[in-house]
């Protein structure tokens, strides 16, 4: 769709004498309104007032851009104002606007929002567009300024296929102040005879993307970037001006004189990775310890839930069967079961790897799948249930009271931590290789030195950290023999209530994950024939409460939340169904105080309700489609016990059902009428 098929002669002012802001808006909405373009002309308003708040809509030059999307708006519009006199817009410039462009879409038209706001600004960072608009004295002036050419012209080359300047622009939001630079940039280079190519990592992506030949042969790399952007891996060794989008907007040519002059340089240092995840190899990395924690986890999870989930499937085809081999014992269930303790068995390994691998890059991957592995205690390192020369091969050298013991969880993040100290020292010290031997370097000198690291290191750590893991195993177990499990399940249901998906809530879910983990010796204690823990339970069911709670409170008190919040509460009804508890997180961003409080009352609840009847689940994730898997412990102590298998997953859906609904009407009832009272006290109001 072309710019101009967005406007209308009855939404376009020429000359008008408008005094602020406010009365832009009115006259446009209502221009809008008469136009059948908008149905709610106040609603229009209150969303464009809102836009304001959250970042200036005045991109500078007198030019101002307010967008926004609106149940109200019933099409696509771009209505146009210029002024006789400019007026205050808070701009980027502090500069007066005297031309303005509203872009007002349909709720769920966003992505036409976003391609109309990135054209437009491409046009607007034309200084001889804007020149036509504010010299224009009919709407047919207006389309001739927006006339586009034939085709996009190629960027010219020199003489030798290569630029003069390069450069990459980025925004916050990928959008405006995206394309307004490249387009200022451009401009600025062609002005001074140069030649010139910009690569924009806007929000549909990378476009007019920069090779690494382009980049080493241009005269001046300029980056006109606001927040962190992909493939700085190609800056390596490269001289570039860094700066903002602003900057290139307002003092291009300044921007490049600087860059050619060789001012303002920084040296590209970025990993070689080809992932910007990692970055610049430096000891910063280390000091961001929830990120590389939550970056092994993240990388972990798929483990966890695909593995977990396939052996909940083998235990549940074996069901009607009891003892140690429960899951095994038919021939079907053993395949699925295998299978699935394979790949869950590789959680923790893959922990420790992408801990390390967060901080040191791919070099962290061996010492830290190493560090994860020997964690995990295998067979051959410790087993001394078989007589071979091969088995037991560290185990030998520890008295037997600790040489089955294993660090497990603990192990693997402390582990992969310790040796990417290891793999940091290694790629500075061996940094200066002669490129020749670079390979032997990379992929054998480095490799097996922190490797043997890692050795060493778990060697030493599985003693104390080991003894760690057993005692923790030991006090779950008692837990459970004095009936307190309550009381860990409502701990679990307040943390993964507390921060919907961030460190708090993985934090228990990990915690419920391990002790159905069968490699975790240590908890065996406390796992019901079925290989299920009530930890296990707790935590599923009570991330699930959040956004069921939401989805009630939406529905029940519907006339406090706005119609997009009612809107995105259908959508929980799914999401607590799948156990996605993110599904809350937007409520708690506009609405932190009461949401937050509320929900973590309704899951401490539930957890304490299914921890208390001694509901266990052996399947980490999956919602209500796992439910078949839930059981009644059948050891340690409950409330009650139950004998019959069937009759114990019966009853332990019924409880978690019941859990549910109790713990999310709670929350729901304390949002409900806590936002119903700060509206009415006029302690808060509501976004359109």
């Amino acid at each position: 769709m072309r710019i101009i098929d967005y406007f209308t002669e009855t939404t376009t002012f020429l000359k008008t004498a408008a005094k602020d802001k406010t009365e832009v808006f009115k006259m446009l909405a209502t221009a809008l309104g008469n136009s059948k373009i908008v149905t709610n002309e106040e609603q229009l308003i209150k969303a464009l007032e809102k836009r304001e708040t959250e970042g200036p809509t005045g991109v500078g030059d007198g030019l101002a851009i307010p967008h926004c999307s609106s149940s109200s708006v019933t099409k696509p519009a771009i209505a146009i104002m210029t002024l006789k006199k400019a007026v205050d817009w808070q701009s980027l410039d502090q500069k007066p606007v005297d031309v303005i462009f509203m872009i007002t879409t349909p709720e769920k038209g966003g992505e036409q929002h976003l391609q109309a706001l990135a054209h437009l600004a491409s046009f607007l960072g034309k200084s001889e567009v804007v020149a036509k608009i504010r010299a224009a004295k009919s709407f047919v002036d207006i389309i001739a300024a927006f006339a586009e050419p034939a085709s996009e012209p190629k960027a010219q080359t020199r003489a030798d296929g290569h630029y003069d300047v390069v450069g990459i622009t980025a925004c916050p939001t990928g959008i405006a102040h995206t394309f307004m630079a490249k387009e200022k940039m451009e401009e600025a280079a062609k002005a001074m005879g140069l030649t010139i190519k910009v690569e924009t990592q806007g929000r549909g992506g990378n476009e007019n993307v920069l090779t690494v030949a382009d980049i080493v042969n241009a005269k001046a790399v300029i980056l006109g970037i606001d927040k962190k952007i992909t493939g700085m891996d190609r800056m390596n060794g490269v001289s570039y001006l860094e700066t903002s989008t602003k900057d290139v907007i307002y003092h291009g040519q300044e921007v490049i004189n600087d860059a050619l002059a060789g001012k303002r340089l920084t040296v590209g240092k970025a990993s070689k990775s080809g992932n910007d995840e990692v970055g610049e190899l430096s000891l910063k990395n280390f000091k961001d310890v929830t990120k590389n924690l939550l970056g092994g986890v993240s990388r972990m999870l798929p483990f966890v839930v695909a593995g977990g989930i396939i052996l909940g499937i083998g235990f549940l085809l074996d069901s009607g069967n009891r003892g140690g081999d429960f899951g095994v014992t038919r021939d079907i269930a053993a395949w699925f079961s295998g299978l699935g303790k394979v790949i869950f068995g590789m959680m923790v390994p893959i922990l420790g790897a992408y801990v390390c691998y967060s901080i040191v890059g791919p070099q962290g991957l061996l010492p830290g799948m190493t560090a994860g592995l020997i964690a995990n205690a295998p067979g051959m390192l410790y087993d001394t249930s078989t007589k071979t020369g091969w088995a037991n091969t560290w185990g030998r050298l520890f008295p037997d009271s600790i040489s089955n013991f294993n660090s497990g969880f603990f192990g693997a993040l402390i582990g992969g931590y310790l040796v990417a100290f290891v793999v940091y020292g290694c790629q500075k010290g061996f940094a200066r290789f002669h490129p020749s031997v670079r390979g032997v370097r990379d992929i054998v000198l480095i490799p097996v030195l922190t490797a043997l690291a890692a050795g060493v290191l778990m060697f030493g750590l599985n003693i104390p950290l080991g003894y760690l893991n057993y005692g923790l195993g030991l006090g779950l177990k008692a837990i459970a023999d004095y009936n307190l499990s309550a009381l860990i399940g409502i701990i679990i249901g307040l943390m993964m209530a507390a921060d919907m998906g961030g460190p708090i809530n993985k934090a228990a879910y990990v915690f419920g994950t391990l002790t159905i983990d069968a490699t975790q010796s240590a908890y065996a204690g406390i796992r019901s024939t079925n290989g299920g823990t009530v930890f296990m339970a707790a935590a599923m069911l009570t991330g699930m409460v959040p956004p069921l709670a939401l989805a009630l409170c939406t529905r029940m008190f519907k006339k406090y939340w706005t119609k997009r919040d009612v809107e995105q509460g259908n959508t929980n009804w799914f999401l607590a169904a799948c156990f996605i508890t993110e599904g809350a997180i937007p409520f708690a961003a506009s609405d932190p105080k009461r949401t937050i409080p509320s929900i973590m009352v309704g899951s401490a609840v539930s957890g304490a309700i299914v921890s208390g009847f001694g509901v266990t689940l052996a399947a980490p994730h999956g919602g209500i489609f796992v439910f078949p898997l839930l059981q009644i412990q059948d050891n340690g102590k409950n409330w009650f016990t139950i004998s019959n298998q069937g009759a114990s997953i019966g009853v332990a859906i019924l409880i978690s059902v019941v859990a549910l609904i109790i713990g999310s009407f709670i929350s729901a009832l304390i949002l409900g009428f806590w936002r119903m009272n700060a509206l009415k006290a006029k302690k808060m109001t509501l976004a359109v």
